[in-house]
């Protein structure tokens, strides 16, 4: 099974100064959940957040949000960021 992240939006400015962007996370193109990655508003573009991050019930317990957020850490590498950050809520 491949997971590929799919881009579902153009890279987003934002008045701050941080980009964004929203993709759809797809196991062999069928899409199977969510993630937004985006620029820190304090540190700015050296530093990328996982702001969200969702698996369809279905598809969860199979490492596909571990390879959703392995890539997404590609594509802040291709945006020059240095280090990136994910938080968890309760």
């Amino acid at each position: 099974m491949t997971t590929t992240l799919r881009p579902v939006e153009p890279l987003q400015q934002n008045p701050d100064g941080t980009r964004s962007r929203r993709y759809q996370v797809c196991v062999n193109s069928r899409p199977v959940g969510a993630v937004h990655l985006g620029t820190h508003p304090v540190f700015g573009d050296a530093v990328a957040r996982i702001t969200s991050l969702r698996v369809e019930e279905p598809d969860r317990r199979r490492g596909r949000g571990t390879v959703a957020a392995l890539a997404a850490e590609e594509v802040a590498r291709g945006w020059g960021c240095r280090r990136i950050e994910a938080t968890v809520p309760a």
